[in-house]
């Protein structure tokens, strides 16, 4: 059972500040391909505008209707995933998956930011919301091959 502690621990301050970097959209156009994905669970929504040189991801360009927890992954994942591959990243949104399911994980410095996520452990409904622009990434570089 949660508890109005574990909620509060779920939208922490950190969490929020995140959320409110993609509160506006901000589409890259041109963009190479832009891949959306509906979670199934809660509705939330992602499009992401992807720029690469193969496999190496370029810029990120992005339109979020999601929760608040949906919201902060996606600031998250275009502040930091332009200049990795898109293999690297993949492994970092298993790690996350890994995370959530109660695994104790470290991310590497520049993603270190993803930890604010382990307060919701306890919220499995909202995984998918959280994981979105992992899967986004995973269906663009599926797109790729």
């Amino acid at each position: 059972m949660t508890t109005e502690t574990d909620i509060g621990r779920l939208y922490e301050n950190n969490v929020r500040e995140w959320a409110r970097k993609s509160r506006d959209d901000a589409r890259l156009v041109p963009a190479d391909l832009s891949v959306r994905r509906i979670s199934p669970v809660c509705g939330s929504a992602v499009t992401l505008d992807i720029c690469h040189n193969q496999e190496v991801i370029t810029a990120l360009g992005y339109q979020a209707r999601a929760c608040t927890l949906g919201m902060a992954s996606t600031a998250v994942v275009v502040a930091v995933a332009p200049g990795c591959s898109f293999s690297a990243v993949h492994e970092i949104g298993e790690k996350l998956s890994y995370l959530l399911a109660g695994e104790d994980v470290r991310f590497p410095e520049e993603w270190r930011a993803l930890e604010m996520f382990i307060a919701a452990r306890l919220f499995k409904t909202r995984h998918g919301s959280i994981l979105l622009p992992f899967q986004v990434l995973e269906d663009a570089a599926e797109q790729l091959k």
